[in-house]
């Protein structure tokens, strides 16, 4: 017979923001809590903390793995795009889907994120319209 013990760890992570803005990770909390998955949040001000993080994850589980990461595109030391690049050449997550949030208008910034295939981009300051169309489709949203 199985003995189902049940877990009293900290919840899994489902979503990562790399985000170094207070205010603007203020923000988006609000919409991930609206959407039920604010427990299930790993927030990082800093690239390479984040890539450090993403790095050492432990194998996928089903409906318990990592399903978005949101990131800032203007990040202190380590662009957006440098760590969307790392991201894309972590085997772990490389198929995760990244969702930019920025408010940068830089051509360069749109051409390299599309290259490195984003799955949508959140303008700031991120609205529940724009959060709720950026999410839509994620697969295996916890309950």
């Amino acid at each position: 017979m199985l003995s189902r013990t049940p877990s009293f760890g900290p919840p899994p992570v489902r979503v990562v923001v790399v985000e170094d803005n207070e205010d603007d990770r203020d923000l988006l909390v609000r919409q991930l809590r609206k959407s039920g998955i604010d427990s299930h949040v790993k927030f990082f001000a800093d690239g390479r903390e984040a890539l450090t993080f993403l790095l050492n994850l432990p194998p996928p589980q089903p409906f318990t793995d990592l399903i978005a990461i949101f990131l800032d595109l203007k990040l202190p030391g380590m662009s957006g795009v440098e760590v969307l690049r790392e991201i894309r050449r972590l085997p772990r997550v490389a198929g995760v889907p990244v969702i930019i949030m920025t408010s940068s208008l830089d051509p360069r910034d749109f051409e390299a994120c599309q290259e490195l295939k984003v799955a949508a981009f959140v303008p700031k300051p991120i609205t529940f319209e724009s959060f709720s169309k950026a999410i839509t489709g994620l697969r295996h949203m916890p309950a």
